[in-house]
């Protein structure tokens, strides 16, 4: 078995490597900080700035998540709208209300009183724009005007829709440019947690290998082996006892989820070495954060109960 350090391959991990090295080193005096200053200014430059550069990243999914739900619910109501328009007015024809030929009007084929399939986005943007130029026109003609629904309620329905779709555009536009931010802050912020790692394992070199891992874990130092270790457990309810099915189950530091089967059971296995925190998540429940050692290999057992919000 070895052990080496893992430098973050993810944002979240990122943050985690700069706001325990600035905790370090904001709550460590002045003449024991085991990094250059030159490594501090950077660090406390670097870490609020990644920081406020993810939050408004999240910030910004956030807004485009809601908008295109939004946009979903509008566009489900358009197409049933533009496809009632089409079966009504096509009912029409059958009852000779309207003569086939004016189905041209809208684009559609007038020997056939199919409705054409609006399968996706382009597709109801699409016959929407027809119906709606298209009714005016067959009116103009000497074409009886449509109820249930009339043009206007579909052109109504249509417009939300429209308007819902511009706004997610515009919010994913708006997602996009934060994620291009914080993406290219990586390059700096990785070279910056790689110079503090090295100088903190520099600064514990004279030290037992057992103590220098300790040490420089307290700055943010990620260890794992090249052997798993396997955490096993139940989540239960605190007071009845119950077990939690599909309860989600994270080692912080290694951003390993799992979830809680059938009987509340959980299994994780990690090459992550040391002091970890486990999270425990179940809807209707507090959150729970248990602070772990985890060893090299081997097996530990950890239950979480769980109490209601």
């Amino acid at each position: 078995m070895s052990i080496s350090r893992k430098l973050p391959n993810s944002d979240e991990g990122r943050k985690r490597a700069l706001d325990l090295a600035k905790g370090k080193k904001d709550n460590t005096p002045a003449p024991d900080i085991v990094i250059t200053p030159n490594t501090v200014l950077r660090l406390d430059a670097a870490q609020p700035d990644f920081e406020q550069k993810m939050q408004e990243r999240d910030d910004a999914l956030s807004v485009q998540a809601i908008s295109t739900s939004a946009k979903d619910a509008g566009m489900f109501v358009a197409k049933n709208y533009i496809s009632d328009f089409i079966q009504t007015f096509n009912s029409g024809v059958a009852r000779g209300i309207f003569p086939k030929e004016h189905r041209a009007y809208y684009h559609l084929d007038i020997n056939s009183n199919s409705v054409p399939p609006l399968t996706n986005e382009a597709s109801i943007v699409e016959w929407g724009q027809w119906l709606i130029d298209g009714d005016p026109r067959r009116v103009a003609a000497g074409g009886a005007a449509m109820s249930m629904p009339t043009i206007a309620e579909v052109a109504a329905k249509f417009t939300i829709f429209m308007n819902a779709n511009h706004l997610q555009s515009t919010n994913k536009d708006a997602f996009d440019a934060a994620q291009e931010v914080v993406q290219a802050m990586r390059p700096d912020v990785d070279a910056l947690i790689l110079r503090i790692w090295n100088e903190v394992e520099t600064a514990f070199d004279n030290e037992s290998i057992e103590s220098k891992r300790r040490n420089a874990r307290e700055w943010g130092v990620v260890y794992v082996s090249t052997t798993k270790a396997n955490i096993i457990g139940t989540v239960s309810d605190s007071e009845s006892g119950a077990f939690l099915v599909g309860a989600n189950v994270t080692l912080v530091e290694s951003e390993n989820t799992v979830q809680t089967d059938d009987g509340g059971n959980y299994l994780i296995s990690t090459t992550y070495v040391g002091t970890g925190t486990m999270e425990f998540v179940f809807d209707g429940y507090v959150t729970q954060n248990i602070t772990i050692e985890i060893p090299e290999g081997g097996a530990l057992t950890l239950n979480a109960k769980l109490v209601k919000v």
